[in-house]
């Protein structure tokens, strides 16, 4: 493994490792990472684009309706860091109710045109419910959606232990689909964390191991979980056994924001030899980072005020866009619709 430092001013390695999160509208990001009084012009994707080289945009779930003007803001922010690249996150339209349209699709490539151009687009991610499980049928219908995108990676999120047989590997490649390496709760039906990579890429989602809260609708600590130091070995394991030139590592268990904490310690352990930067504001949060974490030189005493980390509350999701009205579907011979949890809060990662 390369252990150079990656920076914007050194070419890349034959291997690139991106680490980033579910989003960065996220709740409890504001109360530790983001600055206490921010300045009426401050945007925090710039920001957030300081400290990680990718994101995981979450919104583009909802519906289908951001425009190529919003996705051309989300470049002017990143645009100082050469290495940023983006992941969307595919409407769920064609992930779990099945009621997307041609109009859909053509917005979703419309969004797309200027991260493409751009050289900043890393695929779709397409997650599909736990009770979504493998027939002819809903093998026929992964056929049909890469056929709909198929200009970029497809990086299938697929939960139920059915699609992790190794008998399917051989489809996902002749169709040149992308299965995620998705770390769950160890629950009888969910698939096993996998080190596998398709085609030069792999992609490794960590949504937490709560196995208490993970199936109870009424409780909202889904995503409270903190890797432990033994936990992350493990997955600095599976990200360094595989040899693909390219890897994506984004951390969703956000509640308590334990998703940056775990992020920047993983950040450390695939590159020793790098310096690490984190705002002040996460170092006071987790003082544990202090030992390998500086925080930006112009920072200051920038970040004075800083709540208790136990005080932090549920990601809300506020980076959703409204909702949009359902239209006609364009997709015949659909699965049959599985038991959807996404109208539960927090349950639609």
């Amino acid at each position: 493994m390369q252990q150079d430092e990656l920076t914007n001013n050194i070419p890349v390695t034959t291997e690139e490792i991106f680490i980033g999160m579910g989003g960065w509208e996220i709740q409890p990001f504001y109360n530790v990472f983001y600055p206490p009084r921010p300045g009426k012009d401050f945007r925090r994707l710039e920001y957030y684009s300081r400290f990680f080289d990718m994101v995981e945009v979450n919104a583009t779930f909802y519906n289908t309706s951001l425009s190529q003007d919003q996705a051309k803001r989300w470049l002017d922010d990143v645009k100082e860091n050469k290495r940023f690249i983006f992941t969307t996150k595919l409407f769920r339209g064609f992930t779990h109710t099945f009621d997307a349209t041609q109009n859909d699709a053509l917005a979703i490539h419309r969004l797309l045109e200027p991260l493409r151009e751009a050289g900043k687009f890393g695929g779709l991610l397409a997650q599909f419910p736990g009770t979504f499980n493998k027939s002819n049928s809903r093998l026929n219908y992964l056929i049909r959606l890469r056929s709909m995108f198929p200009e970029d990676p497809l990086f299938l999120d697929l939960r139920h232990k059915s699609w992790g047989e190794e008998s399917l590997h051989q489809f996902y490649y002749d169709n040149g689909l992308n299965l995620v390496n998705v770390d769950l709760p160890p629950l009888t039906n969910h698939i096993q964390f996998n080190a596998l990579e398709w085609k030069g890429i792999a992609y490794f989602r960590l949504m937490g191991r709560n196995t208490e809260a993970w199936n109870n609708p009424r409780n909202y600590n889904r995503y409270l979980y903190k890797y432990s130091e033994e936990e992350l070995k493990d997955i600095l394991e599976k990200i360094r056994q595989i040899s693909a030139s390219k890897k994506y590592v984004v951390f969703h268990n956000d509640k308590q924001a334990f998703s940056l904490l775990n992020g920047k310690q993983i950040e450390k352990d695939l590159h020793p030899s790098k310096q690490i930067l984190a705002p002040a504001h996460l170092l006071s949060a987790f003082p544990q980072l202090k030992a390998f974490c500086s925080p930006p030189a112009n920072e200051g005493d920038l970040f004075s005020e800083v709540q208790n980390i136990n005080s932090l509350q549920l990601n809300t999701e506020s980076d959703k866009p409204k909702k949009k009205k359902f239209k006609k579907r364009i997709v015949s011979n659909i699965p049959k619709k599985p038991t959807s949890t996404i109208k539960r809060r927090g349950f639609n990662r």
